[in-house]
């Protein structure tokens, strides 16, 4: 146990290891991504959720799962432009020699599979962790909006039924 290094020591080594000019651009990419992404499932939840109110209104509610569907697959795409943007940043950096490797890199690092199969210079090696990151945030929040969508057809369906 004596043989830990301090917090503030460790640090430093960690720091010292990494490319901190690019590595500004990595977590600026991290943050704008997650800033985009949240900002755009918002507005696809609030767009849903006006659309169900329109359809709730109408008389034909049974529009909400259609709607529903279509939500689901643009929050999908929102993730395949995450891996996208990800992967044009890993090519302006120069990590990896081959396009095709960046972009599997940054879905295997996104979704947090990471299969560890892409070597990564020593000091990019903390890449995987603020692209998993980034991926992890970017899913829970689809998932809160995607959860909360049904729960809107659920409480409409529970008041008509009442």
């Amino acid at each position: 146990m004596a043989d830990l290094p301090n917090f503030f020591t460790l640090f430093e080594k960690v720091g010292n290891s990494l490319p901190l000019s690019e590595l500004y651009i990595v977590f600026l990419t991290a943050i704008a991504m997650l800033v985009a992404h949240a900002l755009f499932i918002l507005l696809v939840g609030k767009i849903y959720q006006v659309l169900i109110d329109w359809a709730d209104h109408t008389g034909m509610f049974w529009l909400s799962i259609p709607f529903y569907m279509m939500a689901v697959g643009i929050v999908f795409m929102t993730h395949i432009v995450d891996i996208i943007i990800w992967t044009y940043a890993l090519i302006a950096l120069n990590i990896f020699e081959v396009d095709i490797n960046a972009f599997y890199f940054a879905g295997e690092m996104y979704t947090t599979v990471g299969y560890g199969t892409f070597p990564l210079p020593e000091n990019w090696k903390i890449l995987p962790i603020v692209v998993a990151f980034s991926g992890i945030f970017a899913a829970s929040m689809s998932g809160a909006v995607l959860f909360n969508m049904i729960g809107q057809i659920i409480r409409k369906k529970n008041v008509q039924s009442a």
